[in-house]
């Protein structure tokens, strides 16, 4: 075969493979292996086309001899993967495994094979197959991923100690092992880890947002703020100009004459947290402008100082300098002692009315949220989200408490659990009716105590001063600190906290023993669960 035929067949099959027209690059491949069977490039194509048709058993023999002659080169297993989405997630990990299944011993496969595992959230498997692969710094940091997505982190310390030791260049392992000892409260530990990772690579916004939030687990704000900035420079983050960013505030700054835009992120919870500012900006003279999302528009209307309210769909108007939510508190210096006090939500009387028509009977009533909400487009949310979610089965020593009438407050998907609780426990559940915040915290304003996991409802509540029980997982998040069962954001707060992780039969009866302290407060005595019902309610003005 000519070599100009054999390059335009090539160009013709890689053309195929992207385009889905798999057997085209299965016959353009054949004919240059009928002139040239050695031909490396041919064996690569033909070996991701019949792959990505379906056959990656088939496929196996072909690519698994491509590696052999190209050692130093990406597996073509990776090169299978980074196809997508031109072809099935599933038969990436079938086509590893049954290259894996005829080089068993290959340390190179099997590393890149449980990278992929883990970022599918497949931790198990990845575990099993990277014991044969531990002979390398990449093996061990990956091993320590692996224990750290199973919850298993004081494993997942040693393997990533292993790791900078036997290889002390990469910033990511040392990064790794400060997230690490931070979950295990080794806090100095993790700090040097931390500094070790930003020696290395200082311009990574990544490890630099990673040591921010470890500084700020500490309690060591005035470092962390400035620190946790370099997230807006993580890639995707979509912001405004970074040179337009409200600067941090002096005591005898003003803004007058200025117009503040302030952001929401990411999170409900982050905003509802940081609402507290809004104010402070308004007192310093700044016209306040804020862009959230439909479900907290009318919550941010109720905050004095407030001048305008912008939701999706709404061009965002001329300002002089915009703010995100999380960075006011660097704005104003906040330390331990100086977080603005609570409660700074007001709920419209209107809505307590509304809301209280629609409680069941009983005289102590307690909202329940059992799990977070999904971010599925945020890379390992996924698995932080798993953890904190407690899951309405795990609640069902509730029903043991006397005289308690449970409400639930849990939207998305989750909120189908209510409909089949565990035994004993009855859900009185509104949400079918709640069109955003505002009608959760009328809600929330009929209620004596919320129970919920570490999510926006939780803060929705401390916000409004209402007693919260929150159930911390062990991996906490940096805002709830450590070593305490009560938060300065919060003071009405009271966290109950895994000590082991990933297990919430300790919380949970802890949960359990203050309701019924407060039940026996009021006097209360057994009683039979009212019935579980819906309204059909109007919708609130």
């Amino acid at each position: 075969m000519h070599p100009k035929e054999r390059k335009e067949r090539l160009g013709a099959a890689l053309r195929c493979l992207k385009s889905g027209i798999w057997f085209r690059t299965e016959a353009n491949c054949r004919e240059i292996l009928k002139h040239h069977p050695d031909d490396t490039e041919a064996l690569l194509l033909l070996g991701l086309g019949i792959a990505a048709g379906g056959e990656p058993t088939r496929a196996a023999p072909l690519l698994h001899r491509v590696a052999s002659e190209r050692p130093d080169l990406t597996h073509p297993c990776e090169e299978f993967a980074r196809l997508q989405p031109a072809v099935a997630d599933a038969l990436v990990p079938e086509l590893y495994r049954a290259c894996l299944a005829l080089d068993p011993h290959s340390t190179r496969l099997r590393r890149d094979f449980a990278h992929l595992l883990i970022e599918q959230g497949e931790a198990d498997e990845a575990a099993e197959i990277l014991l044969g692969a531990l002979d390398t710094a990449e093996g061990l940091n990956l091993m320590g991923l692996a224990r750290a997505e199973q919850a298993r982190f004081a494993e997942a310390v040693g393997f990533f100690q292993q790791s900078v030791v036997q290889d002390p260049q990469p910033a990511g392992a040392w990064s790794n092992l400060g997230m690490m000892l931070k979950i295990e409260r080794r806090h100095d530990e993790a700090l040097h880890a931390y500094d070790e990772a930003v020696a290395r690579e200082p311009e990574n916004p990544r490890i630099r947002v990673n040591r921010a939030v470890a500084l700020l687990h500490g309690g060591h704000w005035a470092e962390a703020w400035p620190d946790y900035e370099w997230r807006l420079r993580l890639p995707g983050h979509e912001g405004l100009p970074i040179g337009r960013l409200l600067p941090s505030l002096e005591a005898d700054d003003d803004l007058f004459g200025m117009t503040v835009l302030v952001t929401h992120e990411e999170g409900f919870g982050d905003t509802l947290q940081f609402m507290r500012y809004l104010p402070m900006l308004s007192e310093r003279g700044a016209r306040v402008v804020v862009r959230v999302p439909d479900q907290l528009a009318r919550i941010a209307r109720t905050l004095p100082g407030v001048s305008r309210v912008l939701t999706s769909g709404q061009e965002t108007e001329d300002y002089d300098v915009h703010c995100p939510f999380f960075s006011l508190p660097r704005v104003f210096g906040t330390t331990l002692d100086t977080i603005p006090g609570t409660p700074y939500i007001k709920v419209d009387p209107e809505l307590v009315t509304h809301w209280r028509s629609a409680m069941p009977e009983g005289a102590f009533h307690v909202g329940l949220v059992w799990a977070g909400q999904a971010r599925p487009w945020l890379q390992g949310f996924s698995t932080l989200d798993r953890r904190r979610s407690v899951g309405l089965a795990a609640l069902a020593p509730l029903a043991g408490v006397s005289g308690a009438r449970f409400v639930s407050l849990q939207a998305g998907n989750p909120a189908a659990a209510a409909i089949d609780p565990p035994p004993g426990l009855t859900i009185f559940d509104p949400m079918d009716s709640v069109r955003d915040f505002a009608d959760t915290a009328g809600i929330i304003a009929n209620l004596d105590v919320v129970v919920s996991v570490d999510t926006s409802v939780a803060h929705l509540a401390g916000a409004m001063g209402k007693k919260v029980l929150l159930l911390d997982r062990y991996d906490n998040c940096w805002r709830w600190l450590h070593d305490r069962n009560d938060t300065p954001w919060y003071p009405s707060m009271t966290l109950f906290r895994q000590t082991t992780p990933d297990d919430w039969t300790d919380p949970v009866h802890r949960v359990v023993a203050a309701l019924q302290g407060m039940a026996a407060f009021r006097g209360l005595s057994a009683a039979p669960p009212h019935p579980s019902r819906r309204p059909a309610l109007a919708n609130a003005a």
